[in-house]
């Protein structure tokens, strides 16, 4: 079973600038059609290998987007199957405790996104902490954007991966998901992962850079972390089929040319991790499913 864990929603209406002019600058030229809405018909065509994905908004006001918790869960009650919403919160509003409370429990979302550089914020700071406490409260893993963006909002040296170390530390419970290996800083990434059992990466996004994804995915085979390494795609700007796809490609590469090479039984553990059952986030039932939409 292919289970992507990194995917996107919005519409026009959650999208201002300076989200709008960077991401048609840097994401338009990779993706497959219209990246500005995700519609229920364009997200079931672009996970379509995927039986079960992870679907979220981000809520960034620094940058300029900011997708309403109630639409993703309305999506993810749309899509059905076997997907289930993560709720995102701008850790830098005041409500952004109570709103984990409220898009968990009353909607029924089982995770948490978070980006910290594209809020304008640390992932140290005390605003974030918080976020983290609640979650880990929770038992909510998060899903956590640290790394290069396309905005610029935040700071780079705040986007390190190193600084998950510190928050791992306090709060050694706590399920993070580090977005898109953390790239440019892939060594970064998986020296955090060896050192914390609960922190895992995906190489969502990292499909379009196929050297970075290579070094990665080689990287964290010598550091031993490869069985942490989770399957993502992007979608919409890279769709599952496409990331699947450069992942063979990149693959087949380390075997021919690379000092360290990925195994096709390794690549096959990657696309088919039980990522669901490592993050602790139960699967809806299909009979459920299939009873809502009666």
């Amino acid at each position: 079973m292919i289970t992507d864990v990194h995917t996107h929603f919005w519409v026009p209406d959650h999208q201002a600038a300076p989200w709008t002019d960077d991401l048609s600058r840097v994401a338009r030229k990779h993706a497959q059609g219209s990246i500005d809405e995700v519609t229920r018909e364009g997200y079931r065509a672009q996970v379509a290998p995927a039986e079960r994905s992870i679907v979220f908004g981000l809520q960034a006001q620094a940058s300029g987007i900011m997708v309403p918790n109630d639409a993703v869960a309305a999506f993810v009650r749309d899509i059905g199957g076997q997907t289930v919403g993560f709720l995102s919160v701008d850790p830098t509003r005041h409500d952004a405790v109570d709103e984990i409370e409220r898009a968990h429990f009353e909607l029924g979302l089982v995770g948490v996104k978070l980006g910290p550089i594209y809020q304008g914020t640390s992932p140290m700071h005390p605003l974030c902490l918080r976020v983290f406490r609640t979650a880990e409260r929770l038992g909510l893993p998060v899903m956590i954007h640290q790394g290069a963006i396309f905005t610029a909002a935040g700071r780079l040296s705040d986007a390190n991966p190193l600084l998950l170390d510190d928050v791992a530390t306090a709060f050694p419970d706590l399920k993070l998901i580090i977005a898109h290996m953390g790239h440019p800083w892939i060594y970064e990434t998986v020296t955090v992962m060896r050192r914390h059992r609960h922190i895992y990466a995906d190489t969502s996004a990292i499909p379009n850079r196929p050297t970075v994804l290579a070094n990665a995915l080689c990287a964290a085979k010598e550091y031993g972390v490869l069985h942490k390494v989770l399957f993502g795609s992007d979608s919409p700007m890279v769709g599952t089929g496409n990331a699947i796809d450069t992942l063979q490609r990149v693959v087949t590469h380390t075997q021919k040319y690379g000092i360290t090479s990925i195994t096709d039984d390794e690549l096959h553990d990657i696309l088919h991790r039980p990522s669901f059952d490592l993050l602790e986030i139960k699967a809806p039932e299909p009979a459920l499913i299939l009873e809502d939409h009666q």
